[in-house]
């Protein structure tokens, strides 16, 4: 299984004002679009939530500010819709570090937020850094079938013991990255894209 020289991409990421998969709303949704391995647009958008609950924890952790959000936001309704578009563009590649354990959990609130009913057709385009990082450092053979299938075994496999945090990624794969921007939808998006492709050089997607 290779991708094409000129596959086209979306990397995807969020920032939310908590951990809860069910229903912590993103305040911060950043795309970007590539064709093989140069970067062709890049989008940062804040959602607009009246009532937005931030902990003094999760405002340090993502670099949260008030000024800057609120200079910033806009109708979720009309980030959602343009997201979407790109997010169902079925001739791109998904790729995002833990979007199988996090984001696509955030974009199905999101939906649900805006009377719709979560539409999950996406995910069989999903490359998870986070699963394929695990499974380079775990010399695993990439897969010959079903991706989704293999990157869920590979992120429920408890005997798989290496870490795959973007950080550890990026150490290991020798890219640069500075960790006082960690946690920046934007900037994650840029390191991962980063990751993926010496991934694919190296594992020979």
């Amino acid at each position: 299984m290779s991708l094409p020289y000129k596959q086209k991409y979306l990397i995807i990421d969020s920032e939310t004002e908590g951990l809860n998969l069910i229903d912590s709303r993103p305040w911060q949704i950043s795309w970007l679009s590539a064709e093989g391995t140069k970067i062709t647009k890049v989008r940062d958008e804040y959602l607009d939530w009246p009532d937005l609950r931030m902990s003094d924890q999760i405002q340090k952790l993502t670099h949260f500010s008030w000024p800057e959000y609120n200079r910033r936001k806009r109708p979720p309704s009309e980030v959602w819709g343009e997201f979407k578009k790109e997010l169902y563009d079925s001739s791109c590649i998904i790729l995002g570090q833990n979007l199988l354990g996090f984001d696509v959990y955030i974009f199905a609130t999101l939906a649900r937020l805006m009377g719709e009913k979560p539409d999950y057709s996406y995910m069989d385009r999903i490359y998870d850094t986070r699963c394929l990082g695990k499974a380079f450092r775990e010399n695993l053979d990439k897969p010959k079938g079903d991706m989704l299938s293999w990157e869920y075994k590979i992120m429920h496999d408890r005997t798989l013991k290496s870490k795959a945090s973007q950080l550890q990624l990026a150490k290991t794969l020798g890219i640069d990255r500075d960790e006082s921007k960690s946690h920046d939808a934007a900037y994650d998006n840029e390191i991962c894209f980063k990751v993926f492709c010496e991934l694919k050089k190296r594992m020979g997607f």
